[in-house]
């Protein structure tokens, strides 16, 4: 591979500073347009380690409120999967408006971290599984490490060594050019959002879908990346929809209801444990529940039902 001049390397390095600098102060919708526009027609050069990985199992926590504006039991599983594009309507870490992601995770706490559920919130736990051993072909972010300096992410430092052994092979300005956008590509994805504005999430959302729909002729399936509600330290999946659907399936179902949240001062969550289930109608798509079944006395049920106004049938 031939080598490119060392000043359009640090043209590429000024482009994006600038850009970082432009949004720095919170993303407006007139910043937005300009933002994108530059992105579409300035930065040419996209490049990204592509890994294919095996993820036995993945979790979603679903808020059911913010579904049905109350605390309804979810009775089709096409709501615990991703949203229909039509109705996604803003900016999320891995997705632009009229773009649908499915966002899993590995642990409840993580997830937990980033959906935010508040005291007496019915919230429904969906494990999927792959369908044999299938792989994910996807992009990892992994260049920032836990802002604890104490701690480091093993996994994303494992895959950071790959990295540098990989450009090892291009010269010596390409190579720097890569790291300065791969670097770039980590510090949007780890941007901690303070605010209600999606359009922060603008950076991270654009490379998300330049990855899962342009990048590789459209054939990544994923992308792995820190959780920056838990300070890097532990990662999050967003599976393109159709992917998701080709290799995974539900195969069991929690309702809890929680009962203790990080507010005033409190550390972490508590949740009561309601019902589970693992019978399904796939051909349906209904969550064949058992009235006749929960994890709990039926004194207390009726007493977090009437408390929290449950509503599970």
């Amino acid at each position: 591979m031939k080598d490119i001049d060392e000043v359009e390397v640090e043209n590429f390095r000024q482009l994006l500073n600038y850009l970082k600098r432009l949004a720095s102060d919170g993303v407006t919708p007139l910043i937005e347009k300009q933002v994108i526009t530059m992105l579409g027609y300035s930065l040419k050069f996209f490049s990204h380690l592509v890994m294919e990985s095996y993820f036995p199992k993945i979790y979603r926590l679903t808020i059911n409120k913010n579904l049905f504006r109350e605390n309804r039991r979810i009775n089709e599983i096409k709501y615990l999967k991703y949203p229909p594009k039509e109705i996604v309507t803003k900016y999320g870490r891995c997705n632009k408006p009229n773009e649908s992601v499915l966002y899993a995770g590995f642990d409840d706490v993580t997830i937990l971290n980033e959906l935010k559920p508040e005291v007496g919130d019915l919230i429904t736990k969906s494990v999927w599984k792959t369908k044999g051993e299938q792989y994910l072909k996807h992009c990892p972010i992994f260049k920032n490490q836990p802002l604890d300096e104490e701690f480091i992410n093993p996994r994303t430092f494992e895959i950071n060594e790959k990295f540098e052994k990989l450009i090892k092979e291009y010269p010596t300005n390409v190579r720097e050019q890569i790291r300065v956008l791969t670097q770039f590509v980590a510090d949007s994805f780890s941007k901690r959002i303070t605010s209600n504005n999606h359009l922060d999430y603008i950076f991270s959302a654009y490379f998300a879908s330049k990855i899962l729909n342009e990048f590789e002729n459209g054939t990544i399936e994923a992308i792995y990346y820190p959780s920056v509600k838990n300070t890097l330290s532990f990662e999050n999946l967003a599976i393109k929809p159709s992917s998701f659907d080709d290799k995974y399936e539900l195969i069991e179902v929690k309702e809890s209801v929680v009962i203790v949240d990080p507010s005033n001062g409190r550390k972490g969550y508590f949740m009561m444990g309601l019902s589970e289930c693992k019978n399904f109608d796939y051909a349906s798509g209904k969550i064949l529940w058992d009235n006749n079944k929960f994890t709990q006395p039926k004194e207390n049920i009726d007493s977090l039902t009437r408390k929290y106004n449950l509503i599970l049938d």
